[in-house]
């Protein structure tokens, strides 16, 4: 998700710009209605030497749920929702005023959720990498980090 808040960051002065310039929403693309539910079984790439356990379905299942969530509320601009699945970390580096500008430009720039296409995930203890598309390319991401924090699993790509 860092790519797509940079991509939101930078893009985000030009589009309020030409709606400014333009006084309409003509060029914004339309997006078909869709569910957010992932529809693809998920599938689990495994690392070097991790232990059966760590990667159980109901682990693995978690994870998928947060990421869901979190992609869910960053493109429904729902930022006390996004926030509350960023990690602790994040949160030190991020405002959540900061983070609401981020979810709002996300918001214009795509629509709304969308449902995740494929989903591979690497789990190693607390830490995970994950990678997920979607139908739009340049919302994909490659090995984001998460972290489990507290028994839940929180996005911590900041």
């Amino acid at each position: 998700m860092r790519a797509m808040i940079r991509k939101a960051m930078i893009v985000m002065p030009l589009f309020v710009f030409s709606l400014a310039a333009c006084g309409s929403n003509a060029d914004k693309p339309e997006t078909s209605p869709s569910s957010t539910s992932p529809t693809p079984a998920a599938a689990v790439a495994s690392e070097a030497a991790p232990s059966p356990s760590a990667q159980a379905p109901s682990e693995e299942a978690a994870l998928r749920q947060a990421v869901v969530a979190y992609s869910d509320a960053f493109l429904d601009a729902k930022p006390t929702v996004g926030y509350e699945l960023f990690s602790a970390r994040c949160k030190e580096r991020v405002t959540l005023s900061e983070f609401t500008g981020m979810l709002t430009a996300a918001k214009q720039m795509y629509g709304k959720a969308m449902p995740i296409k494929t989903f591979e995930a690497q789990i190693s203890g607390d830490l995970a990498r994950v990678t997920y598309t979607y139908d739009v390319p340049a919302l994909n991401q490659n090995k984001e980090p998460w972290v489990r924090e507290d028994g839940k699993w929180k996005q911590d790509d900041c």
